[in-house]
């Protein structure tokens, strides 16, 4: 059970820091500095002072607040790390009960996101993930359990109780609760819960926490999670609800269900489904007085759709389309025929009449509402760099907003431009980390949101013949208070709209005079919460947008010319994404369970209501918030609440270090260390002692230092062991008993261009064994390169070392030197989920070295690979199966989610071949806590086959800490 739980603890810290996938690690060389105050840490690099600064003063009221409204406080300092990896709003945080931390992303969010009704993006996010760790990180009121969290990282984790929709429904409910906005109160999310709910598409129990395949999945944990907590405060107190967080730190360890079932009268399932069936009926009985639906269904489509646009001449319609399968996203930009398609209508009626020629008496399929319209092009997003936005430049071209790395190893989000007939795209604009955008002048304009450091600005691009695009002027100042979005110009390029929020402020819909600079507010309806996705009218006298109000959101329409606010549609369905198809017909998305579909609205038929109560005051009322309010949003540096200094090394976390190793061909070994190291990666320290507790094949004592604060990379690391060659589990060479000890440096230089990775490295290393003292000093190279383009991927991978060594033998009058070189070529590719690899290495010595390589063996925290170049080590062998001075080794495989499939053929110099072929995994995790960095898990199982002995089956499993 502890052995389940702390793997789920590995998997809730890797899932923690999932955001990072796409980058190695944050630039832990830049120079960043610490805001410590008296309950947090606040790391930051220059560039974000203002806001870090400005989060911690935040934090502190944050943390008196939720003392406030709970009883509870975190007696730990809080390290929280200001970062921007993606150009995306995000956070998570981490809740260890001993060493809590968490990480906010500067950058905010656009209006049409579900988390866009805050009072001010760093006010909820600072609430949010710090609600997490209050309420996820107390310490058990068991002595001895609180204990072993404090010393090993692993165990505090496995203690975090509670699923997910538990963790993010309550973080959701007082972000909510204690602004007065949030998730809870955002009519958006609202008229999305109703349609589902009327579909009979909400989550049951079992997946509420879920992250699967199905539409928003990955979402409800938060937005029904937080509706269901609310429905039991509401039914049952909020003392209630209270005492179940109390009973969950108790010296008695309780499960959540446990804690829940102890002051509920009914098991949170149970309960959780009476709440599904009154919010069901609501949202039906709300259905009831709907009048019927203006909107024609035109597009039947699947999955996360957005930002459909169509084409000057109105022959194509663009739309972004995203699938999830098998947990990775698909995303494609779509262009379709926008006549219907005259074909499948055809083919439908012949194939109806050829089933009802076979068999008369047969009953034909009834014809779909709609027949999918051709698809005419089609762009896969190219290393998972997400593909948005997309506006035509002109018939033949589609401008669009994607991912781009820099070689600062950062994300930044940047224009591309796809031309369709010759299916080319070009980069537009480099570090430029713009959102959306608009084009006008023919092309050669691009207004823009620009989003740097968390600061929202509206600026101009021009677009030049060699395309690429140029910030010609900035239209607002780049500001921490003010967020801007959908910039939209009008059909005589002569007036911008745009939204923009400010703290404490809803969205408002601005429009801008171009020539005058003049800016007018546009009347929305009163007490609305929710505002997005404007559309100019093909006249430009009107304009069209969506709006949210009374749990609810409509398609509205202001008429510049009559001064008259209209709606045009019921609120029955979640309308998002409105797009002129011609001067009469408006397309636009509208949500159910399976996503978007694209409907058709005729606007001189729709059911027109005019909107008298209307507003341009966006300012927000407190009315919805508890009691316990925090105070208004703002941005403000107060350094006398703290001190400043340079980060150094970091706040050094501590923790003990267990890990296991069976290797059937070679021996067992548990290792015992201590590690200590920052979050960000600068400087890390280990040390273990290692034993065979069956055999006593192998033991010995490692450390291992690493620094990470300069853009060279210096590492250390000292072992001592002693291997009985001779009583390993396969036979190999009897060498006795071999003692060995030594000592490793390496110092690298990693650089990245997008997906091409360079590291060049010098290596260094003295050791001593009962028969020789020997050294050698190495350069080398590693390399690696991929394009993954959806359908198809492509990855390789090429290492080289080239040594010098020296072994001075105790017997012999003379030394022995000799020259050598390492290497391997891996190659692999997939197509359409089928995929196929194939790899080389070799290792070989000069003469003089005697013979030196020796194959066979398993890397750990006291054996690491790249300490010991002239060990070739090979899981499903014994250490020292064979010696020779030149080695080979060819292998093909298929990749699979969780490793590989491979065959393997092993030629060292003239001794017999050994075969083998089987399954081999390996996890390596390098970011997150202390007890999860630079862990590797090593997993396979292989049949072995020497050229002339008997075939045997070996398997293994290792987990380690190695550098």
């Amino acid at each position: 059970m502890q052995f389940s739980k702390t793997l789920k603890a590995i998997s809730l810290a890797l899932f923690a820091s999932s955001s990072y996938a796409q980058a190695d690690q944050l630039d832990n060389t830049k120079n960043w500095q610490t805001f410590e105050t008296e309950n947090f840490r606040v790391h930051f690099t220059p560039e974000y002072e203002k806001w870090a600064l400005s989060s911690a003063r935040e934090m502190e009221a944050v943390r008196t607040l939720v003392e406030q409204q709970q009883g509870r406080v975190l007696s730990e300092k809080v390290d929280a790390y200001i970062i921007d990896p993606l150009n995306a709003a995000n956070g998570f945080a981490v809740p260890l009960s001993h060493k809590p931390y968490m990480a906010l992303f500067a950058t905010p969010p656009m209006s049409d996101s579900v988390i866009s009704n805050s009072t001010g993006w760093q006010q909820l996010l600072v609430l949010h993930e710090y609600v997490h760790l209050v309420h996820l990180a107390q310490k058990s009121r068991s002595n001895i359990r609180s204990k072993i969290a404090g010393w090993y990282d692993l165990y505090d984790a496995s203690q975090i109780k509670g699923e997910r929709w538990v963790a993010e429904g309550y973080a959701t409910l007082l972000e909510s609760k204690m602004t007065g906005r949030g998730r809870l109160y955002n009519n958006y999310v609202e008229s999305i819960l109703q349609q589902f709910a009327r579909q009979g598409a909400l989550p049951s129990y079992s997946q509420l926490s879920n992250i699967n395949n199905d539409f928003m999945s990955g979402s409800m944990a938060y937005l029904v999670g937080v509706r269901y907590l609310q429905w039991l405060e509401e039914n049952y107190g909020e003392d209630t609800l209270d005492a179940v967080w109390t009973r969950w730190t108790a010296v008695k360890n309780r499960t959540f269900n446990q804690a829940f079932n102890g002051v509920f009268p009914q098991s949170a399932k149970s309960l959780y489904q009476r709440f599904i069936a009154e919010y069901t009926h609501q949202a039906l009985q709300k259905e009831a007085h709907y009048p019927e639906i203006d909107s024609n269904l035109w597009l039947d489509l699947s999955g996360y759709v957005s930002a459909p646009s169509i084409s000057p001449n109105g022959e194509h319609l663009a739309v972004v389309e995203k699938t999830r399968n098998d947990e990775e996203t698909k995303v494609s930009l779509h262009v379709y025929k926008t006549e219907e398609n005259a074909e499948a209508k055809k083919e439908f009626n012949e194939e109806v009449a050829k089933i009802l020629k076979d068999d008369p008496k047969d009953i034909a399929a009834k014809a779909p509402k709609v027949f999918k319209r051709k698809q005419a092009y089609s762009l896969h997003q190219t290393n998972s760099r997400g593909i948005n936005d997309p506006r035509w430049l002109d018939d033949d071209h589609i401008v669009y907003r994607s991912t781009s790395l820099s070689s600062a190893n950062e994300f930044h989000q940047d224009l591309f431009i796809w031309q369709l007939s010759s299916n080319t795209v070009t980069q537009l604009t480099r570090e430029q980390n713009l959102r959306r955008f608009d084009i006008a002048d023919n092309g050669q304009t691009i207004y823009a949101e620009r989003n740097r450091y968390g600061k929202s600005q509206l600026v101009k691009l021009s677009l030049n013949t060699n395309k690429e695009a140029s910030i010609e002027s900035e239209l607002t100042a780049a500001s921490l208070h003010h967020v801007y979005d959908f910039p939209r110009i009008s059909p005589d390029q002569q007036q911008l709209a745009y939204l923009v929020s400010s703290l404490n402020n809803k969205w408002s819909l601005k429009i801008k005079n171009i020539l005058t600079g003049k800016i007018a507010t546009v009347p929305v309806p009163e007490n609305y919460q929710f505002l997005s996705f404007p559309e100019w009218a093909k006249d430009g006298k009107s304009i069209f947008f969506v709006a949210g109000l009374d749990q609810q959101t409509k398609l509205y329409q202001y008429d510049f010319t009559v001064k008259e606010l209209s709606s045009l549609t019921s609120g029955e369905q979640p309308i998002t994404w409105p797009v002129f198809k011609d001067e009469n017909e408006l397309l636009h998305l509208a949500i159910n369970d399976n996503g978007p579909d694209i409907y058709q609205l005729a606007i001189d038929n729709a059911n027109k209501t005019t909107i008298t109560d209307t507003t341009t005051n966006a300012s927000v009322t407190s009315s919805l918030a508890s009691s316990y309010k925090l105070e208004a949003a703002d941005i403000i540096v107060d350094s006398s609440i703290g001190e400043q200094s340079n980060y150094g090394v970091g706040p050094q976390q501590g923790t003990i270090t267990l890990g296991g190793n069976f290797y059937s061909a070679s021996s067992t070994m548990l290792e015992l260390g201590y590690k200590s190291g920052d979050v960000l990666g600068r400087f890390d320290w280990q040390a273990h002692i290692s034993q065979d507790f069956s055999s006593n094949i192998l033991s010995g004592g490692s450390a291992s230092v690493r620094w990470h604060g300069w853009p060279v990379k210096l590492l250390a690391h000292g072992y001592q062991f002693k291997l009985k060659t001779n009583q390993q589990f396969e036979d190999a060479i009897n060498l006795g008993h071999l003692k060995e000890r030594g000592l490793f440096f390496e110092a690298s230089y990693p650089m990245q261009f997008e997906t091409l990775k360079l590291n060049g490295f010098v290596q260094g290393k003295v050791a001593k064994t009962a028969s020789f003292d020997s050294h050698y000093f190495s350069v080398g190279l590693q390399q690696s390169w991929s394009l993954d383009k959806q359908n198809w991927a492509l990855h390789q991978q090429f290492n080289t070392t080239f040594l010098q060594g020296e072994d001075d033998f105790s017997q012999q009058i003379s030394d022995s030197s000799y020259q050598g070189n390492n290497g391997e070529f891996d190659m692999n590719a997939h197509f359409k989920g089928y995929g196929l690899g194939v790899s080389y290495l070799w290792a070989n010595r000069s003469s003089e070295a005697g013979n030196i390589l020796s194959l066979g063996g398993y890397s750990a925290s006291l054996i690491q690979e790249k300490a010991h170049l002239n060990k070739l080590l090979t899981p499903e062998l014994a250490f020292y199966s064979q010696q020779a001075n030149d080695y080979e080794q060819m292998q093909a495989y298929i990749p699979v989610s969780i490793g590989k499939v491979f065959y393997r053929r092993h030629k060292m110099d003239k001794q017999e071949v050994i075969d083998s072929y089987g399954f081999t995994g390996t996890i390596h995790n390098d970011f997150g806590f202390t007890g999860i960095t630079d862990l590797v898990i090593n997993y396979g199982v292989a049949q072995v086959n020497p050229e002339n002995q008997k075939s045997d089956t070996q398997g293994w499993i290792g987990i380690s800490h190695q550098f």
